[in-house]
């Protein structure tokens, strides 16, 4: 099965307890799911999953609620550099961490 990635953006900065709760509330939904962190952006996280779980999460009008943060889904790309790169607020220097 192929891996997609999917870039979200939090309505406020996530801790590593949200990263936690984020793949816990999508693997109850639908399946397998790895948040990972961006670094120098505390409102960007990337979920790593299988194209068909992707396609369901780009499918959630509303995003993903998590208390009183919303994450909404902003690209999706089959490499994880792409999406480093394009996170908003990162640095600009071309250094992908």
């Amino acid at each position: 099965m192929s891996k997609r990635y999917l870039l979200y953006m939090s309505s406020a900065d996530l801790t590593q307890t949200d990263f936690e709760a984020i793949e816990e509330v999508v693997e109850n939904r639908y399946g397998c799911v790895k948040a990972i962190p961006i670094k120098g952006n505390p409102r960007a996280v990337i979920l790593k999953t299988s194209s068909v779980v992707a396609t369901l999460l780009r499918g959630e009008e509303a995003g993903l609620k998590l208390g009183d943060k919303v994450l909404v889904s902003v690209l999706t790309s089959g490499a994880i550099g792409n999406l480093k790169r394009r996170a908003p607020g990162t640095p600009a220097n071309g250094k992908i961490s």
